[in-house]
């Protein structure tokens, strides 16, 4: 709302509309079982391959994962509040094996949707 033209932006969007948040959930449920399964190659990648915590594959509410017409993720990497993770994500090989990481995702994630 505190946005200049929020409508014209986020089509029509009106947050009082309860139409609104139903037109977002069924957008967001047409890619859903695609998305959770990009999402779980992207854990299983940062758990078996780097090594990194399972913190789990969860939902959340986010505008940026609603409205996309295709699979969507957000990757959260690591938190830099716990210091171990800082030094890790900060560092050459951390940004290498992250990234790397998360292109396997996405390309072993493609191969599965190529290959139906």
């Amino acid at each position: 709302l505190l946005e200049d033209n929020y409508e014209e932006n986020y089509e029509g969007f009106d947050p009082a509309s309860p139409e609104s948040y139903m037109m977002f959930n069924l957008m967001s449920k047409v890619h859903f079982e695609n998305s959770v399964t990009l999402a779980d190659n992207v854990e299983t990648q940062f758990r078996d391959r780097v090594g990194r915590k399972s913190r789990g594959v969860k939902q959340g509410p986010f505008y940026v994962l609603w409205t996309p017409s295709m699979p969507s993720v957000l990757v959260e990497l690591g938190f830099l509040s716990n210091s171990e993770e800082e030094r890790f994500l900060m560092s050459q090989e951390g940004k290498e094996y992250m990234a790397s990481a998360i292109y396997r995702s996405i390309r072993d994630y493609k191969e599965s949707i190529e290959k139906n």
